[in-house]
């Protein structure tokens, strides 16, 4: 079967219809958080296609400014920080790439942002206040393009399997990149809040904002070298059972991670009922994935059908 068949199976697979017919409430929470590529995942390595994605890139013109979620067929979320100017015509969002410059390939796409919601009540532009985005019209779910889940509660990211950062490769602080910026994976841990603040005493991090609940932090695992890969919005993902579950957005801090210099996230449990009653008002699209994937079965044959050459 050709390229053309494999895209026309697309929409049967996934149960989605090719008119503008109202889509199942339950669909984004069937399948957010859950990739047609489970294996494959290295720490400190480039990422594979289609092992994250959610992650998008918000760009100004051909420039890559911050990355971003995808939460649902038209919402990003990410810090309110990438957004310097409030016009939404400014900004766009490449989906279904794994590089941020170079040539994209026939799987990605770049979408307009007509909306830009960041958190009230935040005077200027805080590190850690995040913002969500609209998309100018929504997307088509693929095994490059799906969602991930917001958390139900913290206690939900306390019995996670694993955590990880993914960003676009930056090599250090003060180091310039290198193109293509290929997505890269780094497997983490989640520390608390009181450990989180004694690493910030320890360390020379002035001017940055004091530890919070709205806040949550991660280290490298023992043994595990430093790693600069994380910058603006970068997502911190970990896995609950089989899905895994947005717990923070990058917002700030030094690029790198390590045992003793932790990475300091956007928590975005404690914003997730802004998340869904303020801004996007879809919670009955947010919630935890169904246990019952059956109806969704063909997605884990995507791989197979549409992972090919880019």
């Amino acid at each position: 079967m050709g390229p053309a068949g494999c895209v026309f199976l697309l929409p049967l697979l996934l149960g989605i219809s090719g008119t503008d017919e109202e889509e199942p409430k339950d669909l984004v929470k069937s399948i957010c958080g859950r990739p047609a590529v489970f294996s494959g995942i290295v720490s400190g390595l480039e990422a594979n296609v289609g092992q994250w994605p959610w992650q998008v890139s918000i760009r100004q013109g051909l420039s890559h400014v911050c990355a971003a979620s995808l939460i649902s067929k038209q919402w990003v979320l990410t810090v309110a920080s990438c957004f310097r100017s409030k016009d939404p015509r400014k900004y766009e969002v490449l989906v279904g790439s794994l590089q941020v410059s170079g040539y994209q390939g026939p799987k990605t796409a770049v979408i307009p942002v007509s909306r830009i919601v960041p958190y009230p009540g935040v005077q200027g532009h805080a590190p850690s206040a995040i913002a969500v985005a609209e998309l100018a019209r929504p997307l088509s779910f693929s095994p490059l393009v799906l969602p991930i889940c917001l958390p139900t509660s913290a206690v939900q990211l306390k019995n996670a399997a694993s955590c990880w950062v993914t960003a676009w490769d930056n090599p250090g602080i003060f180091q310039s990149m290198t193109p293509p910026y290929t997505l890269k994976e780094l497997q983490v841990h989640l520390i608390d809040l009181q450990t989180c603040k004694k690493y910030q005493k320890e360390s020379l991090l002035r001017g940055a904002e004091p530890i919070s609940e709205a806040m949550i932090c991660s280290r490298l695992p023992v043994g595990q070298p430093g790693a600069c890969i994380a910058s603006r919005g970068d997502p911190l993902m970990c896995r609950v059972k089989d899905f895994w579950v947005l717990a923070g957005v990058m917002s700030w801090g030094s690029n790198c991670i390590g045992i003793d210099k932790p990475g300091v996230f956007t928590n975005i449990s404690f914003y997730k009922s802004w998340i869904e009653k303020s801004a996007v008002s879809y919670a009955d699209l947010s919630a935890t994935p169904r246990s019952d994937f059956s109806r969704f079965f063909p997605v884990m044959l995507l791989p197979l059908i549409f992972l090919g050459p880019p």
